[in-house]
C-alpha cells in the first residue's frame, strides 16, 4: 500500500503560522503534521509516502532530507501550484496501476487506513471518500447507496429536495484506482472535485466509506490549531500517537526552564526553547528556539520559531516580521 500527503497548499488559514513552516510542519503538542501522518500510515502498513510541495517546498524538501523516517518519504515540488486534481495526477508515476491513499496535510484521524483500503478494493469502485457526520462541514450529497453524487452548492439543493440524500463531511481522505485519473493532463492545474464530479456524470460516482467512533480534527486555520492543542491534552495519554496527549505541558528534553518560572494551561516548548527566570506563561504554544526573557508574561500566544520575546504578551501569535 502506497500514500500521498496533500502538502502544496499556501496555508492562507494558517497564516501568519505558514510564513514560518509550511503547514504540514506546523508542530502539534511539538509532533509536525508530517510526523504524524508517517507514523500513522507506518503503523497501518503501508510502503511508502510522497508529498507534493509548491509553499516553502525548498523548507520542506530540507525537512524531509534531514528526517529519520521509518518509510521512505519522497517531496515532489511544483513549480506552479497544481491544486489537489493536478497535484494527485503529478503524483501518479509513483504508483504505476495501485490504489493508493490520499490524505490532507492539516488533518489529524485515526480512522483504520489499511481495512477501508481493502473495504475500497472490494467495492469495485474507482475512487472512495471517507466520510462522516460532522455538522460545521457537512456539505457532500450521499445517496441510499453510498454513492456521493454531489458537492458544495448541488449538495445543499439535493438535500433541501429530499431524496432520501443525506448531506455528510468528507474528511479528506481519498482511495483511488489511478484509472480514474486517466484523462486528467499532467502538470495542468485543477481541483480533484471537477474529477469527482466527471465521474458522477459518467454514472460511475465515489463511493463513500464511514468510521464508526472515528476521532477526526482539522487544523487550517489559527482557531483550530488552538482549539486542537488543548483538546489533544485532556485525552487520554496513549491515545492518538505519535501525537503525545494526556499531558498539558509538554517540554522538550533540550528546552530549559529557569528558576521561579511559572506555567499554567496548556504550555509547549519546543527544542531549544529557553523561558527566563520568573516568566509566567499561561497557554502558550512555543515552537523550536524560542527564549522569552526574564520576568515576561505571556497569555495565550503562540511563539514561532527562533523568536525572542519580552515584556507582556495576550492573545497573540509572534512571528518574524516580513522583509
Amino acid at each position: 500500500m502506497r500514500a500521498m500527503i496533500l502538502a502544496a497548499g499556501l496555508g492562507t488559514r494558517l497564516h501568519p503560522l505558514t510564513s514560518v513552516r509550511p503547514k504540514v510542519l506546523v508542530p502539534l503538542l511539538g509532533v509536525s503534521m508530517l510526523r504524524f501522518w508517517v507514523e500513522r500510515l507506518h503503523a497501518c502498513g503501508f510502503e511508502d509516502v510522497v508529498l507534493n510541495a509548491y509553499h516553502r517546498k525548498e523548507h520542506l524538501a530540507d525537512a524531509v532530507s534531514r528526517g529519520d523516517w521509518p518509510i521512505p518519504v519522497e517531496v515532489l515540488p511544483e513549480s506552479v501550484l497544481l491544486g489537489t486534481g493536478g497535484g494527485i495526477r503529478n503524483a501518479l508515476d509513483s504508483f504505476g496501476d495501485e490504489t493508493f491513499v490520499v490524505i490532507n496535510g492539516d488533518i489529524v484521524c485515526d480512522a483504520p487506513l489499511a481495512e477501508l483500503a481493502e473495504e475500497h478494493r472490494r467495492s469495485g469502485a474507482a475512487v472512495s471518500l471517507l466520510m462522516h457526520d460532522f455538522p460545521e462541514f457537512n456539505n457532500v450529497a450521499v445517496g441510499k447507496d453510498g454513492a456521493v453524487l454531489g458537492f458544495g452548492r448541488e449538495a445543499e439543493k439535493m438535500a433541501a429536495a429530499g431524496n432520501g440524500f443525506r448531506k455528510m463531511a468528507f474528511t479528506g481522505i481519498h482511495f483511488i484506482n489511478p484509472a480514474a485519473l486517466a484523462d486528467a493532463r499532467k502538470g495542468v492545474p485543477g481541483d480533484i472535485l471537477t474529477v469527482y464530479r466527471g465521474l458522477i456524470a459518467k454514472g460511475f460516482p465515489p463511493v463513500s466509506l464511514t468510521c464508526p467512533n472515528m476521532f477526526w480534527r482539522e487544523m487550517g486555520s489559527i482557531a483550530s490549531y488552538r482549539a486542537l492543542s488543548a483538546e489533544l491534552t485532556r485525552l487520554e495519554s496513549g491515545f492518538l500517537p505519535p501525537l503525545p496527549t494526556g499531558e498539558a505541558v509538554l517540554l522538550h528534553p533540550e528546552a530549559v526552564v529557569e528558576k521561579d518560572v511559572g506555567l499554567s494551561g496548556v504550555v509547549v516548548a519546543g527544542r531549544g526553547a529557553r523561558i527566563g527566570a520568573g516568566a509566567r506563561l499561561e497557554n502558550v504554544i512555543m515552537w523550536e528556539n524560542v527564549r522569552i526573557g526574564p520576568g515576561s508574561r505571556l497569555n495565550d500566544c503562540i511563539v514561532a520559531d527562533g523568536m525572542r520575546v519580552c515584556g507582556d504578551h495576550s492573545g497573540r501569535v509572534i512571528v518574524p516580521e516580513a522583509g
